[in-house]
């Protein structure tokens, strides 16, 4: 039990300290499953961060092409510079695209 709480523990900390370190394969994975789905994505890097489409990714050049929901700025971002990278929920998207039709 006192096992168990202490790997609780330690998740939190790194979760909340930013120390939540995706392996590269399992980046990867995320990236091509957003892209399949056609899932937005929130990226965050090392002093900045970036919410939109992937658009595509290059594995040979180790790096993925994203626009934002307005489609006026697009951005190459290196996979090693990716700190975390979430799914945007639906709602948000629906909601973001939405709001960006209407201009």
């Amino acid at each position: 039990m006192r096992q168990a709480f202490q790997l609780v523990l330690d998740k939190l900390h790194g979760f909340l300290n930013g120390n939540d370190d995706h392996p590269q394969i399992e980046l990867t994975a995320m990236i091509e499953q957003a892209i399949q789905k056609k899932t937005a994505v929130y990226v965050i890097l090392a002093e900045t961060s970036f919410t939109g489409d992937i658009i595509k990714h290059d594995a040979n050049r180790q790096q993925i092409i994203v626009k934002n929901f307005s489609k006026n700025v697009t951005r190459i971002i290196r996979i090693s510079d990716i700190k975390r990278l979430r799914f945007v929920p639906s709602t948000v998207q629906q909601a973001q695209k939405s709001l960006f039709k209407k201009e």
